[in-house]
């Protein structure tokens, strides 16, 4: 077999430890948090700087070509271990890194100026390497579970063959009795220098590999998170083209995947919809501020649905805008829930009718338009007669259907801009808005009173039913709500008092 020379090797050993490095600190560089590349990229450069004091034996003195050049390939390997064990999340072996250098150093400089005995130089250098590819190799093989653990396998591989080369080389020194000169060519040497050179880019390409293997485990994870997210999610480049939709969101539209990509998010935009908001919305974003809000949009089959909406501008390492990314959440049925408590909140549960909070606040708005414009506003005051004995004789389903049947007769007497409200258990108001004659209330009130007396059928019983109403007029008999309320009911009762089934004006000592 030829033998190679060494220096020549050794330069070759120096120029791919140089290359590793720099991929190295490449790599370190383009990492956004620390991994520990930072140390892996430093150890490479301290290989590549021992290659090249080591090559340069015949032109430095031995301190620097051999034991410095030692010790910084030791300290090299070294801060890769301190390195890996950041990068799985393991504490440092503080013995290991503040021992195994200094140690290494020391028994060096003892056999090569005190006691010269170059197989024993050789023999601590390889004992160090095994020292420090084992610990590598137990910490990758203790990461059973890790989602990277084919890529940390093959770099505990290539610094396991190289622990084990050495190890082998080392023992054998140990039982040589004759010693050779670190520069005698032979095969043996050439074997080293060579397993080396193919050892240190090994270390080097698995590295990245491995790298790179967490960065696509990562990818995978965060892949997977946006794709099975219940939350509707859209990517767009920075003119707005959408890039990506999750299967969450052509579910929401309906629209397919195909269908979306390389247009624009306006497609849910339904016609009626203003471009203000797009357009602050927009500002927004493009300064690179995040937008939170709600849309009103149009599905595929041309359903409209409420969304509610976060967009935020993915920035790259310098800063610059490159995408927007939108988390939307279908809030339709939230909104028809808020809307039915708003309901409930202001209306009758039995009959539908506004409430006394809702009939009040409507009859204030009424007397403040009524003073602006000069015209008045009647309100109604309406008790059931007899209800109370329907309700005992015939039951709570009885007295429950004749009061929606009341409710929906007093309202086809009135206007839609009226109200008609029930305020108590057989008690309604009426707010009449914009009357312009004392006639007109007359006639309502009326025709109330002969609508109210209308059999109503429950089962195989017809139930009649009349109603006494008090009435009061803005601004002849008052001028605020709870006034004009209070004069409607004062008169309602006297009303009733005087024989029921009739009306009467908070003015009149008597029924019309």
């Amino acid at each position: 077999m030829l033998s190679l020379d060494n220096r020549t090797l050794l330069t070759v050993t120096a120029l791919i430890s140089i290359g590793s490095a720099v991929a190295l600190f490449s790599l370190w560089r383009s990492q956004s948090k620390s991994n520990g590349a930072g140390f892996w990229a430093i150890g490479m450069s301290s290989v590549a700087l021992a290659s090249v004091l080591i090559s340069l034996r015949d032109m430095l003195p031995d301190l620097l070509s051999l034991v410095a050049a030692n010790s910084l390939y030791i300290l090299g390997f070294q801060l890769i271990l301190r390195g890996i064990r950041i990068f799985v999340g393991r504490p440092p072996l503080a013995l290991l890194d503040y021992a195994l250098v200094p140690t290494s150093a020391v028994l060096l400089y003892y056999f090569n100026f005190i006691d010269q005995n170059l197989n024993m130089r050789v023999a601590v250098v390889s004992m160090a390497f095994v020292i420090i590819c084992s610990n590598v190799v137990i910490t990758f093989l203790q990461e059973k579970h890790a989602p990277w653990r084919s890529a940390g396998f093959a770099v505990a591989l290539m610094f396991g063959l190289f622990g084990f080369i050495h190890g082998v080389r080392g023992v054998i020194m140990l039982m040589s009795p004759l010693e050779h000169h670190f520069m005698a060519v032979n095969i043996t040497a050439s074997l080293v220098f060579l397993g080396g050179i193919f050892m240190i880019a090994g270390m080097a390409i698995t590295l990245i590999l491995l790298t790179y293997a967490v960065l696509e485990s990562e990818f995978r994870i965060v892949s997977l998170a946006v794709e099975q997210s219940a939350s509707s999610i859209i990517i767009t480049d920075k003119a707005g083209v959408i890039h990506y939709v999750n299967p969450a969101f052509t579910e929401t539209t309906g629209y397919l995947a195909e269908e979306l990509i390389g247009k624009k998010p306006n497609i849910l935009k339904p016609n009626e919809t203003g471009t203000d908001e797009f357009s602050a919305l927009w500002d927004s974003i493009s300064s690179g501020k995040v937008w939170r809000g709600e849309f009103y949009n149009r599905k595929k089959s041309g359903e409209l649905f409420w969304e509610i909406a976060s967009i935020a501008p993915v920035k790259q390492r310098n800063g610059e805008i490159s995408h927007f990314v939108a988390v939307k959440e279908d809030i339709t049925a939230l909104k028809e829930a808020r809307k039915q408590i708003d309901h409930l909140a202001y209306h009758d549960t039995l009959t539908g009718l506004p409430n006394r909070k809702l009939s009040m606040d409507r009859l204030c708005n009424a007397v403040t338009q009524a003073k602006m414009h000069k015209c008045k506003v009647a309100v109604l005051f309406i008790d059931l007669d007899g209800f109370k004995v329907i309700n005992d004789t015939l039951g709570h389903d009885a007295g429950d259907m004749l009061l929606k049947a009341t409710a929906q007769k007093l309202c086809e007497c009135v206007r839609d801009i009226d109200t008609v409200a029930r305020i108590g258990g057989d008690e309604f108001l009426v707010t009449l808005c914009n009357i312009d004659s004392t006639e007109t209330i007359r006639k309502i009130t009326e025709r109330m009173i002969e609508s109210v007396s209308t059999p109503t059928t429950f089962g195989d019983t017809e139930i009649t039913i009349t109603a006494s109403i008090g009435i009061s007029l803005y601004p002849a008999h008052g001028t605020t709500p709870d006034e004009l309320v209070t004069l409607a009911d004062q008169a309602m009762y006297k009303i009733k008092h005087q024989g029921k089934n009739a009306y009467l004006f908070a003015d009149q000592p008597c029924s019309v």
